[in-house]
């Protein structure tokens, strides 16, 4: 059993939550999985009193979902929630990108600008998991070399990068690759306009297959 160092009950309640979050966000508790509080307890080595007490704050920021008399539930967004989910993104990440061109130092910009040098299409399927990884994280990348710690906060607290994987690749690298790869060269030159808008338009993207969706919903519920 893991064990865990002395700390103060607000440290350890926070710990485990951060713990609990970062299996929600990794997909190793994938949406819709029941938490098993007794396995929880094991993997941290604590009481179930930190793990209530971290369940119940995901259940107030909608990572999870408390059923009557079943339990807790990993909570899958509807479409029109990744809509919105992804418009987040593209406004917060928008402005890290340009953030990035003005402060990220040249050693942080060469991981950038190189993220994607090593993929070419068509990708076989291990190939194609390793970039959806890179994905994850240039994105997450992008914001913390922005140098702004409040959209790095938001991002943070709110989970909004972590909660839009849920359903993988929401478009395949035929389409993403090449606007990455516009993003990059807006970066590589620390133009910050053309940065924000590549941004944007690549995140909008995303928000769009979920609006064409929704919208298809919407066409069969009224036949």
């Amino acid at each position: 059993m893991r064990t865990m160092p002395r700390v103060e009950n607000k440290a350890l309640r926070n710990y485990v939550y951060d713990q609990i979050r970062e299996l929600i966000d990794q997909g190793i508790l994938p949406v819709g999985k029941k938490i098993d509080k007794a396995d929880l307890s094991t993997r941290f080595g604590v009481s179930q009193t930190p793990i209530n007490d971290a369940l119940n704050r995901l259940v107030g920021e909608n990572y999870l979902e408390q059923k009557p008399r079943k339990g807790y539930y990993i909570r899958e967004f509807n479409i029109s929630e990744f809509c919105e989910l992804f418009e987040m993104r593209a406004g917060l990440e928008g402005v890290a990108a340009r953030l990035c061109c003005e402060n990220a130092t040249d050693e942080q910009l060469k991981t950038l600008v190189s993220a994607f040098d090593e993929f070419s299409l068509p990708m076989d399927d291990a190939t194609l998991h390793h970039y959806y990884e890179m994905d994850r994280r240039f994105h997450a990348d992008i914001v913390r070399f922005s140098g702004n710690n409040f959209i790095l906060e938001s991002l943070h607290t709110t989970g909004f990068q972590a909660r839009t994987y849920q359903k993988g690749l929401v478009r395949g690298p035929d389409i993403t690759l090449h606007e990455h790869r516009m993003v990059v060269e807006a970066l590589k030159v620390r133009d910050g306009e053309r940065a924000q808008q590549q941004m944007v338009w690549h995140l909008l993207g995303s928000r769009d297959v979920f609006k064409a969706r929704l919208s298809q919903d919407v066409i069969s519920s009224s036949k």
